[in-house]
């Protein structure tokens, strides 16, 4: 086994301590991002919890096949979803008279589905719907 001199001992361990504080500042970087990024996070869930505070569920029911109902939904409306019960397709709107005689415009949801809004703040706006078939019943998921 070959003997090392000192100085070549000790040029190679101040290279190891380089690199050493280079991974230690590389992995100090990462965990100060990595707790900004979790500080973020936290910050954007907390507002989205106050956002919406309660769940309010309405049921309409539509005994007449293309007359208009509607809701009104509460102040500070965040999001709401509007269904069928049975899933079959309606329309609704925001404008009283568009949804009755099938005047544009309007949302048409198709079978099956149903319609979803977020990130909103309402205040006094009232969804107008009806269906081509009777007697069914409209489901509104309130988000307030």
């Amino acid at each position: 086994m070959a003997i090392t001199e000192k100085s070549a001992i000790r040029s190679w361990m101040g290279r190891i301590r380089g690199w050493r504080s280079d991974i230690w500042g590389f992995l100090d970087n990462i965990q100060t991002h990595h707790a900004e990024l979790l500080a973020s996070l936290a910050s954007i869930l907390a507002s989205q919890i106050s956002q919406a505070s309660r769940l309010v569920v309405y049921t309409v029911k539509m005994k007449n096949a293309d007359r208009q109902y509607s809701q009104l939904l509460p102040e500070h409306t965040k999001g709401f979803t509007i269904q069928t019960t049975d899933g079959t397709a309606f329309r609704f709107s925001t404008e009283p008279g568009r949804v009755a005689g099938a005047n544009r415009p309007y949302w048409s949801v198709p079978t099956n589905s149903s319609y979803d809004e977020e990130g909103l703040d309402l205040h006094a706006v009232t969804l107008y719907f009806a269906s081509s078939i009777a007697d069914r019943t409209i489901e509104i998921f309130v988000k307030v």
